[in-house]
Parts: structure tokens; C-alpha cells; sequence
């Protein structure tokens, strides 16, 4: 019998706990060199801060911020066997305080917007889109920067976009402005910040 697809946590309080993928080929996890060079940068930004996982397939790079200290975490996802194995993810870390946003992500981040805003909460805004070279995703990234747009920034500490790295994305988006961008050979961080 073939054994299901995982990952580890890289580090926090959930180092080394194996998180499951998965299976179909609808969504791909972060590379780990992505996510560990992600929260390498963002490490000390994370503490009591809030993170909103967009496009969260099992919910790596959320759980990820989770472990390193994240107050409040949202995850975002419409897929259902990417929804089924994100939350055997939290039942198996026994996190019961995630909030999971099922749905279309460009309609569903009002909501998680209502709910930063209720709480008192900034959080960082992580957009892996799926792949623009998929039907029907031909203009992913033209409605994830008009997502990063209409974010305020007082609830938002900065938005990082997941892309290939033939994809040029503009130098400001609203109110945010491109910081960093780091490339990992066809996948790139860009970072923006309010």
C-alpha cells in the first residue's frame, strides 16, 4: 500500500511533526527551502501576530506559522480533499483556535478581514496562488493583486506572494509596496509591505 504524502514542520514548538499532503494534483505544497527562508525573514514579525494562509491546501505554511508563535491563524482553501486533510492536520496537533475559511478565497477574505478586525488582530497575508498555466487560472495573478489591494493596512503587517519566477509583479499594490523578493530557481517570495 502506497503511504500518504507529508512533510515536517521546520521549527517552533511543532519541529519534526509530520503533516499530511494531499494526494491529488490539484494543489502542491511549499518547496521547504521556500517556507523556511519565508519564517526565516519573518521570525521576529510573528510573535502575537496574526497569518492568513490564502490558497491553504493542507495548511503547510499556516501551520508553520502556528508553530513559530502566531496568535491568530487563518487558513483558506475551496478544494474539499485539501480541506479533508487540513483538518486531520489540526486535529492532530490538536489545534482547535484555527479558523478555516472554506470557499473561494477572493470571496471568503471579507470575511477573514470582519474577523482580523473584530479581534484586534494584524496579520501577514501569504498568497500561493495556484499556477496561472492551469484552465481556468489564466488571471490568477491580476485577482490576487487586486485582493493585496483592497487589504487595509492596519490589518495587514505586509502580504507575501508565492509565484513563478517568469511572473514580473508591479513595485506597488495600493497602499503596499515590494520590499523583497527572493528567488528559489522557477519559484519566487516577493514581499510587500504597507
Amino acid at each position: 500500500m502506497k503511504k500518504a504524502p507529508a512533510i515536517r514542520i521546520s521549527g517552533g514548538r511543532f519541529k519534526g511533526q509530520k503533516i499530511a499532503l494531499p494526494a491529488s494534483e490539484k494543489t502542491r505544497p511549499t518547496k521547504a527551502i521556500v517556507r523556511e527562508s519565508l519564517f526565516d525573514t519573518l521570525q521576529n514579525d510573528l510573535l502575537e501576530a496574526g497569518f492568513v494562509e490564502v490558497f491553504a491546501g493542507s495548511g503547510s505554511v499556516g501551520l508553520e506559522a502556528i508553530s513559530r508563535g502566531c496568535e491568530t491563524v487563518c487558513f483558506m482553501e475551496q478544494d474539499p480533499e485539501a480541506i479533508a486533510t487540513l483538518k486531520a492536520n489540526l486535529k492532530a496537533l490538536k489545534l482547535s483556535d484555527a479558523h478555516l475559511f472554506w470557499g473561494d478565497s477572493f470571496t471568503r477574505i471579507r470575511e477573514v478581514q470582519t474577523l482580523l478586525r473584530q479581534l484586534r488582530q494584524s496579520a501577514w497575508f501569504y498568497f500561493d496562488p495556484p499556477f496561472d498555466i492551469r484552465e481556468a487560472f489564466e488571471d490568477i495573478y491580476a485577482r490576487t493583486l487586486a485582493a493585496i489591494e483592497a487589504l487595509d493596512a492596519q490589518e495587514a503587517l505586509g502580504a507575501v506572494i508565492e509565484h513563478r519566477s517568469r511572473v514580473e509583479l508591479p513595485a506597488q499594490i495600493g497602499l503596499f509596496s515590494r520590499a523583497k523578493t527572493r528567488r528559489f530557481g522557477s519559484t519566487t517570495l516577493t514581499y510587500y509591505l504597507p
